[in-house]
């Protein structure tokens, strides 16, 4: 600044200017602290009262506005993602938006529970949550080179309110019911494993936050017979309709800003979870004008438990140097029983018939380090990034088997005991150099790395030569025992270039992978065999982004290679006779597979009518997929081995979403459309001669090609109102396969209706019901239609703070408990238990402690359940009087 005579003036909002002369000369001017004094007014009581949108489209995010949903008083994360438009669970609990699956989960942007899905829905209370944005969250490596890479997943992040950011809140409580069957006569002693104690429910859940400005730490725990998981690490679970589960588990997670320069963060978990199982299915196959069929009946009881634990610290030593080091270690250990019994036909002719019972347990053990360090150089915009990380994981499975096979000729008996072991060790090193070109918005990456996974199989049999009631397992069996050794190398070598710009970027790149494979194996006679091959491929990169207007409308094109290996179990050439009528057949001559995907999207919103759009297209072809091949001996027996494909699967999905108020404040419309084409191949052939197969080189059966067409359209209306909440929805969706082994091609349709309603009565009463009809058509001709309804009231205590729930589920009683699967040339039906009707009873108390100035944002104020307009919180700001500028930091 010149020397001359000046005014500074200093304000904000909520505070007197202040104003000053001052004189500058050519040396520096230290001027006295300037305080400002808080322009205190007291208003008149006001209510602000506004809309948005129930959904915005920003680029390739999605942004759900959580108060424009309403749940049950005391619900958790996973009611509210039950209610945004597009959202569904799968049968096997995975969460998709608009079709694409939902691969982690966070917090304000922070990890929780390693990202564990169910851990995050299922122990955050929905009232804390203020936006849920569905978005591509790259890896730590690509954030600090700037550079997307193949690790980019779908997200889910949760933001929280401004007023839960500081304080402690959370809620605890329990309760207990029992099922609706309990009443009916004869339910009770018909069994001796049915008494009055299996028709009891019980659920207890405790979820604590401790938000203390940089540091946020979440304390769970739980336990239910209600099938649902609170918490499992997303992986190994049970299908929560199937069987009946009981689950147990606590854990902690913490995220803490010790200084500007350090963050750590962590989690521990400890679960429990056992399962008792009852299914029954049918099947007929189609091939060579004969109609295949089996039954099958299975009963298994599992438990198991798993401990995990996490650490991860980011260390930003200087401006130029950062350093990421993230640990951790896993231990599980697990034991199963079954019984099946089975009967096989061709026409209605029985071809054979069995049984087996088998039981088993396991422990594994698992770690390893993952560290990331970056180095900025002086020249602006140029890096060094080196990526290493390692991990080894160790298994032992000891189990017990009794078979039972007979035909009209033959019978089968086997007793047998099976240890198996493995243990492996994977490593990874990348490389990445980034240097600006002519200007920062032009750079270039060259990154190399270079893989090694090594992993060891022992497996031991034994034949019984005692007894069945006093087994001695002593005789070794050297056909179905071996070692087997693995090692998997790859390396790459890519370039990258990428044009920043803030209304279009693009990447291009070219990547190689070569990759070597060999395969050693010990067989219990001493006869050993090495096999070693190679594989390279190349794989272009590409990516175009660019936004339209004031980023509100965008445009993204993307396309991506990526290498899968093969598992041990794929490849490990052990015969495996536990199964009388399914045999895995190992392939060591695997090639891993590589896939070539490509994705367009575009999307818009429209900040005055708050209409939000969005499309987007995949497509993936894959080279040397991994598909199955699957001979069938004249009892109709299956060997079963994975082959590489010589032709490419195709998979092309097209989706559609349009959100938008048609009054304003009170009437939502969603619509979602999804179109999709896809080829697969298999290999199978049936009623092979048993004399001609040939374990050790299991011939490929014909060519099974199927070509499947399918559409789904979903229509929702969500009538928002202060005193009630209705909601709408209808999905309908058509199948067609045609498969070249069977005649006549295979069309389905399924249809579902729901309805649900939340209606707030006087003195804190709360009354919640949904109900669905859902039917099919093309699957068989016995009735598929049923109707779930399920109802629930609740009434607040003590001031709000606590809350009695009455819960009655499947109130009709229609649950079918039936499972049809129409696949390429084979209509399956499925029969299982799980939970019944039930009432249940449950008592939850709030913990609410909140920081000074934090007081705002009930979620009973304001917006009971709307919107508030952009730049006010949401629960708005209503009742008794504001002070302008109380509680608002001076900016700095």
């Amino acid at each position: 600044v010149k020397p001359g005579n000046y005014i500074i003036i200093v304000s904000s909002v909520g505070y007197i200017k202040q104003t000053s002369n001052i004189t500058l000369t050519n040396k520096d001017l230290v001027l006295k602290r300037i305080s400002l004094v808080e322009n205190v007014e007291m208003l008149k009581g006001i209510e602000v009262k506004g809309t948005a949108a129930q959904m915005v489209v920003r680029g390739d995010t999605l942004e759900y506005n959580a108060t424009a949903f309403k749940t049950p008083e005391n619900a958790m994360v996973s009611e509210l993602i039950k209610k945004l438009p597009g959202a569904a669970y799968t049968s096997d609990g995975k969460i998709n938006i608009n079709g694409e699956e939902i691969k982690n989960i966070r917090v304000d942007g922070k990890k929780f529970f390693s990202g564990d899905i169910e851990q995050a829905v299922n122990n955050i209370p929905a009232d804390m949550i203020e936006k849920i944005q569905v978005l591509e969250q790259k890896s730590d490596m690509a954030r600090l080179t700037g550079f997307e890479d193949s690790d980019t997943e779908r997200i889910i992040n949760l933001t929280t309110k401004p007023n839960r950011k500081k304080g402690t809140f959370g809620n605890f409580g329990g309760g207990g019911g029992v099922d609706a069957t309990l009443f009916e006569k004869g339910s009770v002693g018909d069994d001796a494993r049915n008494n009055v104690g299996d028709h009891l429910r019980y659920t207890g859940n405790v979820s604590l936050n401790l938000m203390r400005g940089d540091s946020q730490t979440a304390l769970t725990g739980g336990l239910n017979n209600l099938n649902q998981a609170r918490g499992g690490r997303g992986r190994g679970g049970w299908s929560s309709g199937a069987g009946i589960t009981e689950t147990q588990n606590i854990g902690i997670n913490n995220n803490t800003i010790l200084n500007p320069k350090l963050k750590i963060g962590g989690d521990f978990t400890i679960n429990h979870s056992s399962n008792e199982n009852n299914n029954a299915s049918n099947r007929e196959s189609y091939q060579q004008n004969q109609v295949f069929r089996d039954t099958t009946h299975n009963y298994s009881t599992n438990g198991k438990w798993d401990s995990n634990l996490r650490f991860e610290t980011e260390w930003t030593i200087d401006s130029l140097n950062t350093i990421i080091i993230q640990p951790r270690m896993s231990y599980g250990t697990g034991n199963s029983f079954s019984l099946k019994d089975y009967t096989y036909f061709v026409e209605e002719d029985t071809t054979s018939w069995g049984n087996s019972t088998g039981n088993s347990t396991n422990n594994s053990l698992s770690g390893g380090l993952n560290v990331i360090y970056n180095h900025k150089f002086m020249k602006k915009g140029r890096s060094l990034t080196l990526n290493l990380n390692t991990g080894f994981s160790q298994s032992n499975n000891e189990s017990y088997n009794y078979s039972e096979k007979f035909t009209r000729d033959t019978a089968i008996v086997r007793d047998q005991f099976t240890d198996n072991k493995s243990d492996n060790f994977n490593a990874s090193l990348r490389l990445s150099f980034v240097e600006p070109l002519w200007n920062l918005k032009n750079k270039l990456e060259i990154a190399a790395s270079y893989s090694n996974n090594t992993t060891n199989s022992e497996k031991n049999q034994y034949n019984n030569v005692g007894s069945r009631e006093n087994p001695v397992y002593s005789e070794f069996n050297e056909e179905y025992s071996n070692t087997f050794e693995n090692i998997f190398n790859r390396e790459s070598l890519e370039i990258n270039y990428q044009y920043t710009d803030q209304k279009y970027n693009v990447m291009l790149g070219l990547e190689g992978q070569p990759s070597q494979t060999t395969n050693r194996r010990y067989y219990g006679n001493g006869f050993s065999r090495d096999t070693t091959y190679g594989v390279l491929n190349f794989s272009p990169t590409g990516r175009f982004q660019y936004y339209i207007g004031n980023r509100k409308t965008f445009v993204r094109l993307d396309y991506r290679g990526r290498t899968q290996q093969p598992s041990i179990d794929q490849m490990q050439p052990v015969k495996n006779n536990s199964d009388l009528m399914q045999e895995t057949v190992g392939n060591p001559l695997l090639n891993p597979s590589f896939s070539n995907n490509f994705r367009l999207m575009y999307s818009a919103f429209n900040d005055k009518t708050f209409a939000s759009f969005s499309t987007f297209v995949n497509a993936n072809f894959t080279k040397d997929a991994l598909v199955s091949n699957r001979i069938y001996d004249n009892t109709l027996k299956q060997y079963n081995q994975i082959v590489n494909s010589p032709k490419l699967p195709v998979s092309l999905n097209w989706n559609i979403m349009f959100n938008t108020p048609l009054i304003r404040k009170l009437l939502h419309f969603t619509t979602n459309t999804s179109l999709g084409y896809s080829t697969q191949y298999s290999y199978v052939s049936r009623g092979v001669d048993n004399e001609i197969i040939d374990i050790e080189h299991l011939t490929l059966g014909d060519e099974s090609n199927t070509k499947r067409r399918n559409a789904s359209e979903g229509i929702s209306l969500t009538l928002t109102q202060e005193i009630i909440e209705i909601g709408l929805r209808g999905d309908v969706s058509y199948a067609n396969s045609l498969n070249n082994l069977k005649k006549d091609p295979t069309s389905t349709w399924d249809w579902t209706v729901r309805g649900n309603m939340v209606l707030h009565l006087p003195s804190r009463w709360t009354i919640s019901s949904d109900i669905a009809y859902s039917d099919r058509a093309g699957y068989t001709n016995m009735s598929l239609s049923e109707i779930m309804w399920n109802a629930t009231i609740d009434k607040q205590l003590f001031k709000n703070l606590a809350t009695i729930s009455l819960k009655a589920t499947d109130i009709l009683r229609q649950r079918l408990n039936i499972r049809q699967t129409v696949g390429d040339n084979y209509i399956q039906n499925n029969s299982y238990n799980t939970l019944p009707s039930y009432f249940l009873l449950t008592f939850t108390y709030q913990i609410k402690g909140f920081g000074a100035g934090n007081s705002r944002g009930n979620r009973r104020d304001g917006f009971r359940g709307g919107d508030a307009p952009v730049g006010i919180p949401p629960g708005g700001y209503q009742g008794g009087g504001i002070r302008m500028g109380e509680g608002m930091p001076m900016p700095m």
